[in-house]
């Protein structure tokens, strides 16, 4: 009778170490995914304005000529300026940053997360791997005559 019980606490204990460990990973994403966000809104107003006037009037209703280099310019300095990115550690802009088509922002952010109630970083439990966020976040702003 004593094993079961013994069974059952450690089946429990397990459980509560799961759902924590997932509760915390998914705050973590959405506290990542909302700077990743407001950062996108930000670099989607990062105008080319060599393509810009390059268009001319052409440009109108077709959103903001963005290059890979604005965007990248734009989340950067978002980053530096924002309380939420710098609130989250290790926090910094992925490879898939950019302008896919010269008119969306795209924005990859990757953040480490640490797991709570666990003594052991995330490097130990994956056998030597940072357990990373991955998140990615896209934005466009049309422009419109006045």
């Amino acid at each position: 009778m004593a094993v079961l019980v013994l069974g059952y606490a450690v089946l429990a204990l397990a459980l509560v170490l799961v759902v924590t460990g997932a509760s915390a990973v998914h705050l973590e994403r959405k506290r990542v995914l909302a700077v990743a966000d407001a950062a996108a809104g930000d670099a989607a107003d990062a105008l080319d304005e060599g393509a810009y006037y390059a268009d001319g009037a052409a440009s109108l209703g077709r959103g903001v000529p963005l290059t890979d280099d604005a965007v990248r310019a734009a989340v950067g300095e978002h980053l530096r300026r924002s309380a939420a990115a710098r609130a989250v550690e290790g926090l910094r802009v992925g490879p898939g940053t950019g302008t896919p088509d010269g008119r969306t922002a795209q924005v990859e952010l990757l953040a480490p997360v640490r797991l709570p109630l666990v003594g052991l970083g995330p490097q130990e439990l994956v056998g030597g791997d940072r357990l990373t966020l991955v998140v990615t976040a896209r934005a466009r702003t049309d422009l419109a005559p006045l």
